[in-house]
């Protein structure tokens, strides 16, 4: 009998660390190559870039491994004459990440002709987004918002890398607009439910949002280099960013534990997108009200206050892009188009 409890231990073990197995592939709609995942990277991913170009419609898929937490999502835009349809899925056991989502079915699907919106639409790294040269793009199913998503990092790295996309959308969580920024990125996503709604014009770079009185530690980066207790700095808190956001977690492509720190809506801090926009896994995330409160991250260890709220940040559940992903290749496309 002990040899048998013994051996059902072991296969107890055996199994919480046996890693996850996704489909892996890069452009083939017969994916048939497998990968196994790091111990971070909790989900399969499935990734679908359709353009429309003069009635023709061309896709790209990828597939692979991807850290938890992030949820599915789509976005439709304009990109010069083109439309794009970008699609991310996510499933979280054995190669469920096979076959093909029906992308098809969400272009083409018709529902109820009232219940669709009309929204503006661009996507651009210039001007196009901030001026008259905004576009009507008619949703093409029912449940899609009219979306708005700015997403940028600071001058020091990516001196051009300014990036708003307007369009149809289902984004997980986006009843109130989702906000986070500190010294080096700014990010915002804002969905409404009206035709045209989503016609702000507002350049966040140049024009940024007034300040709402509180400030917050920032940085990106780890223990070492970027949130080390020397590279910390202060940020004034703009627009509905009115609480202090600190997380630690793993990156998804490097594998090394990350530090994240500065200010987010209190919608963020109950959403995914930490895991969406800087590529965390296994995050352990907590937001607080006050100057300065976002201080207990430690040498990359979260060390809960009594004063605050701290907790895991668990997997969304599944719902209808890592969106970082996808806005670089909607941009990489509209960029090759131009």
């Amino acid at each position: 009998m002990r040899c048998v409890w013994i051996g059902f231990l072991l296969s107890l073990a055996v199994a919480h660390v046996a890693s996850l197995e996704c489909y892996s592939c890069d452009g083939d709609r017969d994916c048939q190559e497998t990968e196994t995942c790091a111990e971070y990277q909790e989900q399969c991913r499935t990734t679908i870039m359709s353009i429309l170009v003069r009635s023709r419609l061309s896709s790209y898929i990828r597939k692979g491994c991807d850290v938890g937490g992030k949820p599915n999502n789509s976005l439709t835009h304009f990109s010069g004459k083109d439309v794009v349809f970008l699609v991310e899925e996510h499933c979280d056991t054995d190669l469920c990440n096979r076959g093909i989502p029906p992308v098809m079915s969400t272009i083409t699907a018709r529902g109820h002709h009232r219940s669709r919106l009309d929204c503006n639409s661009c996507a651009s790294s210039a001007e196009t987004c901030f001026n008259t040269t905004l576009v009507p793009l008619r949703c093409t199913h029912p449940g899609e918002s009219c979306v708005d998503i700015t997403s940028f990092t600071g001058p020091k790295e990516f001196p051009a890398d300014e990036q708003r996309i307007k369009g149809c959308g289902q984004l997980s969580q986006c009843q109130e607009p989702l906000g986070f920024h500190n010294l080096d990125s700014f990010h915002l996503i804002k969905c409404c439910n009206t035709s045209r709604c989503n016609d702000d014009r507002q350049d966040y770079k140049n024009t940024p949002l007034p300040w709402n009185g509180v400030t917050c530690f920032s940085c990106e980066g780890n223990a070492t280099h970027g949130c080390s207790p020397e590279s910390i700095s202060k940020v004034q808190c703009q627009g509905p960013m009115t609480q202090c956001l600190e997380a630690s977690g793993i990156h998804g492509i490097s594998g090394e534990n990350a530090v994240l720190k500065g200010c987010a809506s209190p919608s963020w801090c109950d959403s995914p997108y930490t895991s969406v926009y800087k590529n965390l896994g296994a995050v352990h995330s907590r937001c607080c009200t006050g100057d300065f409160c976002n201080n207990q991250i430690v040498d990359g260890t979260l060390r809960p206050s009594p004063r605050s709220r701290a907790s895991h940040e668990a997997p969304a559940p599944l719902t209808l892009l890592s969106t970082s992903l996808l806005l670089a290749m909607a941009f990489l496309m509209s960029s090759e188009s131009s």
